[in-house]
């Protein structure tokens, strides 16, 4: 009986300890660019600070101090999931279904490059902060393109409105990159 107990106590103390799980999704309003010629893109990882990559989400106590929510665990890697988002974003802008995750084991090279360096992205009070800088590159002329972005969007301390004020923010970037990439 006594094990009954335990087992049973076990149980439910796990169950009241339920983790949230979020992921940050691509941009719902996407201005569509045609190009007679549709390069073949490429797009490196994109590259995160150290606290995005494990797995859950953080907020910045100060400038020098993050806490993470125990609770509240990311999807998958970031660095993966928000490469991938912003692959399928240039695809359907400018309806080019080859853009490709760079580097990759094709005959065919790509014509343009996109790297994309995010080095703050971060709850801390009651706004989002993202600041990245961005290379976009033609390969056979050596052509350089660079861009820094920053922005704040408003949120609160619930991890639901930081992920969901996260997600606005990497949309405003995925724009302002695929404006600068319709330029090219």
């Amino acid at each position: 009986m006594k094990r009954l107990y335990i087992l049973l106590l076990l149980f439910f103390v796990g169950c009241g300890s339920s983790s949230q799980y979020f992921m940050l999704t691509e941009p719902k309003m996407i201005k569509k660019y045609y190009n007679k010629n549709s390069a073949v893109i490429g797009v490196e990882k994109i590259s995160l600070p150290e606290y995005m990559l494990q797995g859950r989400v953080a907020i910045g106590l100060s400038s020098t101090e993050i806490r993470y929510f125990d609770s509240a665990k990311w999807i998958e890697d970031m660095e993966s999931s928000l490469t991938k988002q912003l692959i399928t974003t240039i695809q359907k802008s400018f309806n080019n279904p080859k853009v490709y995750a760079y580097p990759w084991d094709l005959s065919k090279q790509a014509d343009i490059k996109i790297k994309v360096n995010i080095n703050r992205f971060i709850a801390y009070g009651d706004r989002v902060y993202l600041d990245a800088n961005y290379e976009i590159k033609r390969l056979k002329s050596g052509k350089l393109k660079g861009g820094l972005f920053s922005t704040t969007v408003p949120t609160n301390s619930s991890s639901t409105s930081i992920v969901s004020s996260m997600n606005l923010a990497f949309s405003k970037l995925t724009k302002k990159l695929i404006y600068d990439l319709s330029r090219e």
